[in-house]
């Protein structure tokens, strides 16, 4: 018998209960601004000496991710904000982009197109939180812009829909 999901990415085997709780909590939280409490167990966690250290290794890779998604993510509300400025909310003021703010769209996407491609094959449960997490800030800019290039309509997010938990792909 083959399973629907036997092909889908699981989670890393972490055997200490605390790292996995630390663990689980990242994973649920927002890392548009990481929650006080959260960061604290995380570094609380990390900084302990246990024999899982496999499960110390996931906890710390998924902490990293999540501070740099928040990081990034204050970096696009940032151009966010500054193009509703400069357009408008509503784009009453349309105008061409100025090149330096053209040029940091380019970088931006850039980033976040190596910073998907890093992850592992063993880290896809990772790469789906941060396109969940980013994807959605990257579309708001690309819906804002025209002429960015045919690349940007690689940026998903990843959400569920309904009871049945399927994942709908949402493009940009």
């Amino acid at each position: 018998m083959r399973y629907f999901s036997e092909d889908a990415a699981h989670l890393p085997d972490i055997n200490d209960t605390e790292i996995l709780n630390v663990f689980k909590d990242l994973m649920a939280a927002s890392w548009d601004e990481l929650p006080y409490s959260v960061v604290q167990d995380a570094k609380k966690a990390l900084s302990k000496n246990i024999d899982d250290k496999a499960g110390q290794e996931a906890l710390r890779n998924v902490f990293r991710a999540a501070e740099a998604v928040e990081e990034f993510g204050g970096i696009l509300i940032t151009m966010k904000m500054e193009l509703d400025d400069s357009i408008g909310v509503s784009g009453e003021n349309v105008k061409p982009l100025s090149s330096e703010f053209a040029a940091a769209l380019k970088t931006v996407f850039q980033r976040y197109a190596t910073y998907l491609d890093a992850f592992g094959p063993n880290e896809t449960y990772l790469r789906k939180k941060v396109e969940n997490e980013l994807g959605s800030k990257m579309i708001y800019l690309k819906m804002r812009c025209s002429g960015l290039g045919s690349e940007w309509g690689k940026i998903t997010v990843l959400g569920t829909s309904g009871l049945s938990g399927s994942y709908v792909e949402q493009r940009a």
